[in-house]
């Protein structure tokens, strides 16, 4: 096999420990040519002193404030971008733990078919490794996005190499030809749901996607913010609307805000039975701010679509 430059690029945010152990994980790597970028972002619990300390091997880049997810990757993947001689950039969250063959297989996956933009590996609970958290992202007809096998037990269902709509950025492997045709990530989404965004450029412009799951990884599932965190909450409420009225075709985006009413009635009327107050401040701030940034997520759309060579038809096919 062929050993093209790999750069992997793993994302900080007062995250040391997890951090830690996930460049302690990655020394075990059996592909032989890579280097690792750390992006702190603005940490405030030692960890830049820590690393340069420690790791004087991986390459730092410091953030002087949090600029989320996406812009905080992006940051690394300019800088990637600019140098030919890299063919491929792995992006692994911080709370990842991977296995020593991980790259090599997704690398294979790639170098199998040029016309694979991305990949991913079986992604598995760090808690519970015998429960999926995801094997691939995938959209509905009404728009929604979620993680194909999410919670599920593996019972080996999805052992095959198989296609999917996209791949999940907490653990993925990115072809630079791929983004420097599509872009990088669109950090007007911060944090949450711009791998989606990214997944849907990816296919307007004709990439594939694939989950290769003989390359596992193990992920703590919301370990930056937690499941209950009321800044996710609005994030991922704001962000819902983002990729969708950017992207995706017009007979989506109807059924999407028919869905998205009772989606919000019910959910307003469980979280006040359930008196989250502070859940319910979150997701209706959400909902105003997308409505707020609709000229600016029209702008981008107007521009996708004059880029775009994958009909809406053909595009369709590829919803669930």
């Amino acid at each position: 096999m062929d050993c093209p430059k790999i750069i992997i690029i793993i994302l900080n945010w007062n995250g040391k420990e997890n951090t830690i152990n996930c460049l302690e994980a990655l020394k075990l790597t059996t592909y032989p040519n890579y280097k690792i970028i750390v992006v702190d972002n603005g940490s405030t619990d030692g960890s830049v002193k820590h690393f340069k300390d420690h790791y004087p091997e991986v390459k730092l880049i410091e953030n002087k404030k949090n600029l989320g997810f996406a812009e905080g990757n992006n940051v690394a993947i300019r800088e990637v971008l600019a140098r030919p001689e890299i063919k491929y950039i792995a992006l692994l969250n911080n709370d990842t733990i991977v296995k020593p063959d991980w790259l090599e297989k997704l690398v294979n996956a790639l170098e199998y078919d040029e016309n694979i933009g991305s990949c991913q590996p079986k992604i598995l609970s760090l808690s519970n490794p015998d429960t999926i958290d995801a094997v691939g992202i995938y959209i509905s007809k009404n728009g929604g996005a979620y993680q194909k096998g999410h919670n599920e037990k593996d019972l080996g269902q999805y052992d095959k190499t198989t296609e999917v709509f996209g791949v999940c950025a907490g653990a993925a492997l990115y072809r630079v030809k791929m983004l420097n045709q599509i872009g990088i990530f669109d950090k007007d989404f911060f944090a949450y749901y711009e791998d989606v965004d990214l997944a849907i450029r990816a296919r307007l412009f004709g990439w594939k996607s694939v989950c290769v799951p003989q390359a596992v990884i193990y992920h703590i599932h919301s370990a930056t913010l937690g499941d209950d965190s009321p800044f996710k909450t609005y994030l991922l409420e704001r962000n819902s609307y983002y990729y969708v009225f950017k992207s995706l075709p017009r007979k989506v985006i109807l059924s999407f805000l028919i869905w998205k009413a009772r989606f919000i009635f019910f959910t307003l009327y469980d979280l006040t039975r359930n008196k989250k107050f502070n859940i319910i401040k979150s997701m209706i701030k959400g909902d105003l701010a997308a409505l707020g940034n609709l000229p600016v997520i029209i702008s981008k759309r107007s521009e996708l679509q004059n880029k775009k060579i994958v009909s809406e038809e053909d595009f369709m096919m590829l919803l669930r």
